[in-house]
């Protein structure tokens, strides 16, 4: 308290001295205020919903630039503050190849929609061409031009798996895969050599509704239908003036023909940068005191696992139960899952903190397994419609390489004083006994991960089972059969939580912990790089699998067969 009296009064200190500056700052704004009728972003490879202020410095950087996200939440302000502004025709986006999934792909087509929603005009220039999610994003455009040597490559969707099974047998070494149930193919990979017809099923399922999606976006192309689209599939790959005669692109041009071209040939003064455009609108004489009441915004990206990552959520779950500034939380979950334990812990600060704070749940990418796990705690879920959602199940792999060991000449000698002390021995399989075991562990923390939706949806357990299974859908096949609540963007999700907290209007900030409440990281871990990196070149999900088998998890509510689809 005494800090924080301190520091209310050094600003308000600060701003008595500023005091006779006012009017020099206004004459000073009046002179630097843009003048331009277009702007430009140039949007970097990865795309975030929010950026934290650690991360944002290093754009300064040119090295690290493009390792820098394009804040989504920072594109919705320009849109909001360019669209009322009368001066402002229209914004030209120049878009690189994107390393960002179907969901931020079509949050990014959501900033358009709304700066045309207010009358503004919107330009998309693809210096590199790109595939079916560039032009995914450049379909929702005004007009769209295309670098003259760059290439498009049209060639739908489709989602492939490498079986390995065979090759893990020449090499001695096999898994023995418990899951729960069906549909759960993380590993299936490295235990059969071809796709199951369960997993078939779904694949054939989320490509058909991304599919959808993908040519309704198109096909909304002016002088595109669906037979245009077909055509554009047929094609495969178009560059230049080809893409302009199948009616994908406008015209092809370079980035300094960008300015001419979007004001139709009259004048080619350069476009201004939004970057300096938001700056000089946001920009502000008198320091803020202390922070205004507000929504808090905390990120859960990637697998669960057992490191600082996790226990940074939880610290920020905990911060906003304990901050009355904090009116409520929006839960961001970009996740595939992981850890049992973890998930489960984190669900259980969801929980505490729903005793004092309204909490949505909004879908990014993926929000499967253990990620799904976490965001059912809420009391409400959006989700984008091209989500990948659901796969409510487990999975438990123990390798075994008793025919490696032999073959090398290794002999494994035991000496037990129990049973099944040696079960999880890399030398032997398991006796029927074991199994069991095994089985029963799977069984039990499926039935409770069900129990657990059937409460947060509000549904019986035999109507969960019926949609999970280890199952997973996209965000509008969720939504329809009732695992999501809602389907919309990052907004759409804030509204929800505005609506719920009976706090309209009220702004969002990320939620980072201060350094001191965060736990510290474990001391890293010995790894066996030669042998990580060759699983990685044959399998991501197989070395994702032994990562956590070395962090001695052993139930895994984790989605790692999820499809690539691209």
């Amino acid at each position: 308290m005494i800090f924080r009296l301190l520091r209310a009064g050094t600003r308000l200190v600060g701003t008595l001295l500023k005091l006779p500056l006012l009017p020099l700052w206004w004459i000073a704004r009046l002179a630097a205020r843009p003048k331009a009728d277009w702007l430009v972003v140039r949007v970097r490879p990865r795309l975030a919903e929010m950026v934290s202020p650690r991360q944002a410095w290093l754009r300064f950087v040119p090295a690290l630039r493009p390792n820098v996200p394009t804040s989504l939440a920072t594109l919705r302000r320009l849109a909001r503050i360019a669209g009322a502004d009368d001066r402002v025709k229209g914004v030209a986006f120049v878009v690189p190849p994107l390393l960002a999934g179907w969901a931020g792909a079509q949050a990014l087509r959501d900033v358009f929609a709304q700066l045309r929603a207010a009358g503004k005009e919107v330009a998309v220039l693809l210096p590199d061409g790109g595939g079916n999610k560039e032009i995914f994003v450049a379909a929702a455009a005004d007009r769209v031009f295309l670098a003259p040597q760059a290439s498009l490559m049209t060639l739908g969707l489709a989602a492939e798996s490498r079986y390995v099974r065979p090759l893990l047998e020449r090499l001695g070494i096999r898994f023995e895969v418990f899951a729960r149930a069906e549909y759960k193919t993380a590993l299936e990979t490295a235990v059969r050599e071809s796709m199951s017809d369960a997993q078939r099923e779904q694949l054939e399922a989320l490509l058909t509704s991304f599919d959808s999606d993908l040519r309704s976006a198109l096909a909304a192309r002016p002088g595109l239908d669906a037979a245009g689209v077909e055509a554009l599939f047929a094609a495969g790959l178009v560059r230049g003036e080809g893409a302009v005669e199948l009616g994908l692109v406008d015209a092809v041009a370079y980035e300094d023909e960008l300015p001419r071209l979007v004001r139709g040939g009259a004048g080619d003064a350069p476009l201004l940068e939004a970057g300096r455009y938001l700056a000089f609108h946001e920009a502000r004489f008198f320091a803020r005191f202390g922070r205004a009441p507000h929504l808090a915004v905390i990120e859960l990206s990637g697998a669960i696992g057992s490191g600082k990552a996790a226990k940074t959520v939880i610290a920020a779950l905990r911060t906003a139960r304990k901050d009355p500034r904090v009116r409520g939380v929006l839960l961001h979950i970009s996740s595939p899952g992981g850890s049992a334990t973890v998930s489960d812990s984190i669900h259980r600060e969801v929980i505490r903190l729903k005793e004092k704070k309204k909490v949505v749940a909004y879908f990014g990418d993926v929000a499967a397994s253990g990620g799904y796990y976490v965001g059912v705690a809420a009391d409400a879920i959006v989700a984008q419609p091209m989500t990948i959602t659901g796969s409510i199940g487990v999975i438990m792999a123990r390798p075994v390489a008793d025919e490696l060991l032999n073959g090398v000449g290794v002999r494994t000698e035991v000496v037990r004083k129990a049973p099944h002390a040696d079960m999880f021995s890399l030398a032997r399989g398991l006796d029927d006994a074991e199994r069991a075991i095994l089985e029963r562990e799977v069984e039990g923390f499926y039935r409770g991960f069900v129990r657990l939706v059937a409460e947060g949806r509000g549904m019986t357990e035999e109507a969960v089972h019926a949609l999970a299974r280890g199952r997973v859908w996209s965000g509008r096949d969720a939504h329809e059969r009732g695992l999501v609540d809602r389907l919309g963007g990052f907004e759409e999700a804030l509204e929800e939580l505005r609506q719920r907290a009976s706090a309209p209007g009220m702004p969002a900030q990320l939620l980072e912990p201060k350094r001191l409440e965060v736990p510290p990281a474990e001391p890293a871990q010995p790894v066996a790089r030669l042998e990580a990196a060759l699983l990685e070149s044959l399998d991501p999900d197989l070395a994702a699998m032994v990562g956590f088998v070395r962090e001695g998890q052993r139930v895994l509510p984790l989605a790692l067969g999820l499809p690539r689809i691209r």
